[in-house]
């Protein structure tokens, strides 16, 4: 009896103090082109440096109505300013980072790193 009330009293301290591993999606914007809600996955914030630079994937819910509509993989990485790749792009292809963009702006917070914008772009 004794031992089952020590398994017991540890099972509930362990889910009072326990830290809170859930997932979270956050909401970053609506496209209005698509008419779809863009939330952030943020579990899936990884980041990366190396000599070269440094960068981050990330994954992003697209959601119309209440519906998933697809995943996207996004790849983004400093080497000469920010540049990006998404899982809708044809392999290789990358783009500038252009400001206002909320999905890097929200993981590079979430990463605790700064950027700056120059010449209508991020530095």
């Amino acid at each position: 009896m004794k031992k089952l009330l020590s398994i017991t009293m540890l099972a509930v301290f362990m889910l009072i103090f326990a830290p809170n591993c859930e997932a979270t999606d956050v909401w970053v914007e609506h496209w209005n082109n698509e008419d779809v809600d863009i939330f952030v996955m943020n579990d899936t914030i990884v980041s990366d440096s190396n000599a070269y630079g440094r960068g981050f994937t990330v994954s992003t819910k697209m959601v119309k109505n209440g519906k998933l509509q697809g995943v996207v993989n996004w790849c983004f990485d400093n080497v000469k300013g920010w540049r990006y790749s998404s899982s809708r792009m044809a392999p290789h292809i990358t783009s500038r980072v252009i400001p206002r963009n909320n999905i890097f702006e929200f993981c590079m917070n979430q990463l605790g790193w700064s950027y700056s914008i120059s010449n209508g772009y991020y530095d």
